[in-house]
């Protein structure tokens, strides 16, 4: 059976800068936040000695999150200062990886409106507002909801 042979080869496809630029931020950003998440977290499992201890996860992992907290650590949790005060565990390091990851989509866009040129730049500036927007809401703005 004869291959299909594709007309134009990789070599002719030319790429923006502003899309490279924002393909290598998506990748160091994803790099770095695994690693931030991956090897703590591991060391957290290998250890079980964390803010909350592994036996105390599973024994209450089923419970919705208010009482989950409530029983293995008696506490209220209340937005994200839980982790953020006791990086210095295993188990809320990992977490730091997951903002990284989170984060990452923010830093990718502003590195690509560094290299964006015309009604690109006005587009990703645009976009860099609505996501810096998204993740500052939650903290500046009470909601209610479940």
């Amino acid at each position: 059976m004869a291959e299909a042979k594709n007309p134009q080869s990789l070599k002719d496809v030319t790429v923006e800068p502003m899309n490279l630029w924002f393909a290598k931020a998506m990748e160091v950003m994803t790099y770095i936040g695994l690693i931030i998440m991956v090897f703590p977290g591991l060391f957290y499992l290998a250890v079980g000695e964390g803010y909350v201890h592994t036996h105390h996860v599973v024994k209450h992992w089923h419970k919705p999150a208010h009482h989950f907290w409530q029983s293995v650590k008696g506490i209220k949790v209340c937005g994200y200062s839980w982790f953020l005060t006791n990086l210095h565990h295993f188990d809320c390091l990992s977490k730091l990886g997951i903002v990284v990851l989170a984060l990452a989509p923010l830093a990718a866009l502003i590195a690509a409106l560094s290299r964006a040129e015309g009604k690109y730049k006005i587009i990703l500036l645009i976009a860099v507002l609505e996501v810096a927007f998204s993740i500052i809401r939650p903290l500046i703005m009470v909601t209610t909801g479940h």
